[in-house]
Parts: structure tokens; C-alpha cells; sequence
């Protein structure tokens, strides 16, 4: 019985031990905006006044939520000089506080427009969401770790005792907080022009660890986080892994989600007897025609008889996306 009381003091008192907030309360502030929930929004630098402040709310409530929104206190952004943390963590951009409740927004002097901080201010208030309906997920036992396919021996556990920020993506506070944002985060439009560009695949909506399941396809899990939280899941928010179907001549093909404004970009290296021929990059968009398949014809095919790379998947009406590694696929019958 101890023991047990001793384990559940532990889940309830680690989270608050991690999240303890660095910066001192500064009551000179520049601007404020109290939310209709009562949530505060404080400004510590004079680039943000108090009409950003409320479009920084309008940010925040794009995010889907609960009843846990009442119990976040407050949003500050601040500006350089205060908040004093490691000079490894000088670029963090945000942070959560379980203990008081509260989401700080760094450098507020560089970042000066609230759409800067959305994808930021949507992680960390996964980190809220997530300490209210799942307490006990920075243990290795817990349902969700289980459910979400965590090799226990890959993932960082001791986050309250030696969190390091070249270890970010392993830890499962961040796992999940991402978890969140993929599957009840706000999401943006993609216009077609910065996907010929690439630019709509470096700044798409992704799990910082591209290594573990792809979280959109864990059905398993998304009944759970339902179930805990009464929140239901948009399925159109929902992307599959594409599955390779065959290499035919110069054409690799694919089945995909049949759902159209889907764009996915190939990026291959191809080989002959193990000595790079050549690198290709094609994009292709899916539309109501293409029947959950698309097709990448590559110029120097016929001379290769290995490739390997990687497939980028993004949703145009969401920007939610995520790659896939490749390879080695064998395309030459020698091999």
C-alpha cells in the first residue's frame, strides 16, 4: 500500500517538478488582455500591445480543447534579457509551466506577429492538454506510451532530472505534446505555389520525431485520446504512409489516400554497383481523379539498379504532413 502511495505521489508531483517557471514574476509590464475564460495575456516587451494580445488568444482557442482550458492561467511574451536559461536552450521559443499553469513566449521582439508563435503556442498547450488527461505519460508503463508504440529503450524518461535540448524529440513530454498538435492542433491552408517550391515542406505541421509510427494512422490510440479527453478526432486531418505498388520502366507508383490537394515529393538517389548516378526531386498533387494512386517518372531509371531516398507527404488544406524513408528498393533484375 506504501508503495503504491509512494507511485502516485510520484506521477502527481513530477510533472510540477519539471515545469517549475525560470522567470520572476515582473509586474511592470507592457500590455495585457484577460481571455472570456479569465486566462491572462501579458506582455513583457513593447512590440506587443494589447490588440496582439488578443489575436494571439483568437490563436490559441483555434486549438481544440476542453474543460483543461480553464485551468491555464496565463500567456506571457517576452522579450530578450528576461527569462534566464541555458545558453544551450537560447533558441527555445516557447515553454509550458505545470505548476502555475502557464505558457511563456520567447523573444517576443523578434517574433512580433501572432501567427509567429502558432504552431509554438499550439505544442505548448498540447503540453496542458496533455498533463490534465494523461498525468501519468512521462512513465514507461503508462497506457498512452503503450499504446503509441514507444520502445521503452530508445525513449528518454528522465526529462525531470537531465533534460537536454539535443535529446528533444525523445522525451516523451515532447512526443506527445506533438502528438497533440498533429491530432487537435490548429492547421493553415498550403497554397499550390509554395509547394512547387518547397517551402510548404519545410514549414508543414510535422512530429518533431520522424522516427517513431506515424501517430495519424494509430487508430488504437485516437479512440483513446477520445475517450480521455471527449474530444473527437477529425478524420480529415487523418493521413496513410503511401505503400510502394511497383516500379515499371522509368515510373515508380504508389497507393496513397484517395483524397485530393494531397502533395507528396520524392527525393531519390539513385545507384549502379553501389556508386551514386544521380539525385532527382519530383512533386506530384493529387486531385478527385487519382484514385488513392500517384506516379513519379524518374529521367535516369533505366541506368540505376538501386534507389534509395525519401517520400514527403502534405496535406494542402491542413499543412499537416510528415517523410518517409525509402530504400534500398532493387529496380534492376541483376539484383
Amino acid at each position: 500500500m506504501k508503495k503504491r502511495l509512494l507511485l502516485l505521489s510520484i506521477i502527481i508531483c513530477l510533472p510540477l517538478l519539471v515545469s517549475l517557471d525560470p522567470i520572476i514574476y515582473d509586474s511592470t509590464y507592457y500590455a495585457n488582455y484577460k481571455s472570456p475564460e479569465g486566462i491572462q495575456f501579458i506582455s513583457y516587451t513593447d512590440e506587443w500591445n494589447e490588440k496582439k494580445l488578443q489575436k494571439l488568444y483568437e490563436e490559441l482557442i483555434q486549438n481544440k480543447h476542453g474543460e483543461e482550458i480553464k485551468f491555464l492561467q496565463e500567456v506571457k511574451v517576452v522579450g530578450e534579457g528576461l527569462g534566464d536559461y541555458p545558453s544551450e536552450d537560447y533558441d527555445t521559443k516557447g515553454q509550458y509551466h505545470a505548476l502555475t499553469n502557464t505558457i511563456t513566449l520567447y523573444h517576443g521582439d523578434k517574433y512580433t506577429e501572432p501567427e509567429m508563435y502558432r504552431e509554438t503556442l499550439a505544442h505548448e498547450y498540447g503540453h496542458h492538454f496533455t498533463y490534465y488527461y494523461f498525468p501519468s505519460h512521462h512513465f514507461p508503463f503508462s497506457k498512452w506510451s503503450k499504446l503509441r508504440g514507444l520502445d521503452v529503450a530508445s525513449i528518454r524518461w528522465d526529462a525531470f532530472v537531465n533534460y537536454s535540448t539535443n535529446q528533444y524529440g525523445s522525451y516523451p513530454q515532447e512526443i506527445i505534446a506533438d502528438d497533440y498538435v498533429l491530432l487537435y492542433g490548429s492547421t493553415r491552408k498550403v497554397e499550390v505555389k509554395d509547394v512547387l517550391t518547397n517551402e510548404a515542406f519545410y514549414t508543414m505541421i510535422q512530429h518533431d520525431n520522424q522516427q517513431l509510427t506515424n501517430v495519424l494512422e494509430l487508430s488504437k490510440l485516437h479512440s483513446y485520446f477520445e475517450e480521455k479527453t471527449g474530444l473527437t478526432i477529425d478524420k480529415r486531418r487523418l493521413l496513410a504512409t503511401p505503400t510502394l505498388k511497383g516500379i515499371n520502366n522509368n515510373t515508380l507508383s504508389f497507393s496513397v489516400i484517395n483524397r485530393a490537394n494531397v502533395a507528396f515529393r520524392l527525393n531519390v538517389k539513385m545507384y549502379n554497383d553501389d556508386k551514386l548516378l544521380t539525385e532527382e526531386t519530383i512533386t506530384a498533387i493529387t486531385t478527385n481523379d487519382s484514385d488513392g494512386e500517384v506516379t513519379f517518372t524518374l529521367r535516369d531509371l533505366d541506368f540505376a539498379d538501386t534507389i534509395e531516398g525519401s517520400i514527403s507527404v502534405l496535406d494542402l488544406n491542413t499543412s499537416i504532413g510528415f517523410e518517409v524513408t525509402l530504400g534500398p528498393l532493387y529496380v534492376n533484375s541483376k539484383k
